[in-house]
């Protein structure tokens, strides 16, 4: 590039584990070496009016939840789709981070990509579609798209700024922060091991709840309260086993994979996710099945009436209604048919595969596929992110969580969530090694000032941040109130934590605990409707500025916890039910980010 040229990139990255944030800056160091001046940008509140002012932007992004943004880049989001501005002269590419296992695969990315068309920017390059081992492809996108961008010839005119804006003050804190990060992650995670693994059930529970302590070690690894702990998983030895015997398998074949070169068996063990069928597999059984017999396809070709009264007899022409004798054409026993319907049928794909795994689908169409077909379809084995359920300056070189176990039997054989029955049956306490990593949080986070009042919603498993919360505030010495609801199915069996509880209550630290324990009586209680039974004191806390933080599943309770929420502003700050809707989804949420969720 001459002297005049502008040589200026925006990498813009949308996180919610820090994943998009690594590669926005491995992308600068491959960027800023072919000769382009790089600026990284956090798109936490970034305006969309600045926009313009970058000609060269790449949008390094995950996708949250169903096909949501990311936390830190849903006000930027909510900003451009608001304002619409032109984008005309703005190069751009995309690189979206997902998971095939979600039907909302890349759903940020593609939003983007597809919104900075809408708005007359350039695409430099189409949008790259990353899985969860993500670097292959972004390597792909990112030796395509630097070149691509460096090539670009952007004449630098007097009467334009700078094109790094005020917003961009925060970069060099991100490159620092980059640079300070733990060697430890999910491709090199610290070998770790379980020090205590108990029930926190009482008996006769029909829940298999466990306190999980990992020691940390000699590892440097750090974290505050909020993040999550991500655990590297292996299959259950069983599954395995039988995975190879129903395929006719050598399991000392020698196959490749993204550990290197290893057998067939330590392959199914520990790269693969062989628990749950994916949707890859059953829709590569077009090619594999074979019908069973003959397929018959009626067609109508004319109809012909005949009275039986006496009346005669008429012809009825192809436009006339017909009332249809036959019933709709549903999947038989014929593979090929069967197959045609759970590949068009988005629904009957779901069902289908919910409850099976390899092992159920081999069996069910008797088919064969060799160890390299099935590793080229398998997804790479995951590792699972869990909410830190303990405070590091409480629990100083340990990691504490609060882990349902999953356990279900389908189709005549027991099964289990592929690394809660990992840690609760596999490992062996002070024994085995178990791969670990931390994945901070940027949202899901105490307020600074310590005399900052906080409400806490966590059912179930969902207490396990609050704990930590709990601890972090008694350690940290502020004055601030903190209101714990907590609930599930009974007093008697699940009440996590209770001595530690207590103590909170008697020693002042815990201002309130309100409990819905839902099968202790009657009529079902829910933590949503212990809020609403306290919604005039709740909104009394937030007229004084209190954060309000929930945690747990996404499904039913968060939702209802929402809705209960904008009830309460409705009822007793004397909202219109839209004005109450934009208080709770808008000015808390988004504007004061004093409402924070972590939900699953």
């Amino acid at each position: 590039m001459s002297e005049n040229q502008d040589k200026s990139l925006a990498i813009f990255f949308g996180t919610q584990t820090g994943n998009a944030e690594d590669l926005a800056m491995q992308t600068k160091k491959i960027a800023d070496k072919s000769g382009l001046e790089t600026t990284v940008i956090d798109m936490d509140n970034y305006p969309a009016n600045e926009l313009q002012k970058h000609k060269r932007i790449l949008i390094i992004t995950s996708t949250w939840g169903e096909g949501e943004m990311p936390d830190n880049a849903a006000e930027m989001w909510d900003d451009v789709c608001a304002k619409n501005p032109s984008l005309s002269g703005v190069n751009y590419s995309v690189c979206a981070i997902g998971d095939t296992s979600y039907d909302e695969y890349c759903q940020a990315g593609i939003d983007w990509d597809n919104k900075f068309n809408e708005l007359g920017a350039n695409r430099v390059s189409d949008v790259q579609l990353c899985d969860v081992d993500f670097e292959p492809e972004w390597k792909i996108w990112v030796d395509k798209v630097i070149p691509a961008m460096a090539s670009i010839e952007i004449t630098l005119t007097t009467s334009e700024p700078e094109p790094v804006v005020e917003a961009v003050k925060e970069a060099p804190k991100e490159v620092a922060a980059s640079n300070g990060k733990s060697a430890w992650s999910a491709k090199n995670p610290y070998m770790s091991k379980i020090t205590e693994c108990y029930i926190l059930n009482g008996e006769g529970s029909r829940k298999e709840t466990r306190h999980i302590v990992f020691d940390l070690g000699d590892s440097g690894l750090d974290y505050k309260v909020g993040d999550a702990l991500g655990v590297v998983s292996e299959n259950p030895e069983e599954t395995v086993n039988l995975l190879i015997e129903t395929a006719g398998w050598d399991e000392s074949q020698i196959v490749s994979t993204r550990s290197g070169d290893r057998t067939l068996r330590e392959a199914l063990k520990k790269d693969f996710e062989i628990h749950r069928v994916n949707k890859k597999f059953v829709n590569s059984l077009s090619e594999k099945v074979t019908s069973s017999g003959m397929r018959i396809t009626v067609k109508l070709i004319e109809r012909y009436r005949e009275s039986v009264a006496g009346n005669g007899s008429d012809w009825m022409g192809g436009d006339a209604p017909l009332q249809s004798e036959l019933l709709p054409s549903i999947p038989g026993d014929d593979p090929v048919g069967r197959v045609e319907n759970l590949t068009s049928d988005p629904k009957a794909m779901e069902d289908y595969i919910w409850s099976r795994d390899y092992i159920d689908v081999m069996r069910d169409f008797d088919v064969n596929y060799s160890a390299e077909e099935f590793l080229e379809i398998a997804d790479k084995l995951k590792p699972r992110l869990y909410s830190i359920a303990s405070s590091h300056d409480a629990h100083p070189g340990f990691v504490e969580l609060t882990v349902g176990i999953v356990r279900y039997s389908h189709h005549g054989r027991d099964r289990g969530g592929l690394c809660t029955v990992y840690m609760a049956d596999e490992v062996e306490v002070n024994e085995t090694d178990v791969g670990v990593f931390m994945s901070p949080t940027k949202s899901f986070v105490l307020p600074a000032d310590t005399s900052t009042d906080i409400i806490m919603v966590g059912p179930g498993t969902g207490i396990a941040p609050f704990r930590a919360f709990m601890e972090q505030r008694i350690h940290d010495g502020g004055s601030g109130k903190n209101w714990l609801f907590f609930g599930d199915q009974s007093e008697k069996t699940e009440f996590y934590y209770k001595e530690s509880i207590e103590s909170w209550l008697d020693e002042g630290h815990l201002y309130e605990f309100t409990t819905a324990w839902s099968r202790d009586q009657e009529e079902k209680i829910y933590v949503q409707h212990r809020l609403k039974e306290h919604g005039a004191r709740i909104w009394e806390w937030f007229e004084r500025g209190a954060y309000f933080y929930i945690c747990g599943d996404k499904t039913y309770m968060a939702k209802d916890v929402h809705r209960a929420l904008i009830e309460i502003a409705k009822e007793h700050g004397g909202m219109s039910d839209e004005d109450a809707t934009y208080f709770i989804e808008k000015t808390m949420m988004k504007e004061e980010k004093r409402y924070l969720r972590d939900v699953y």
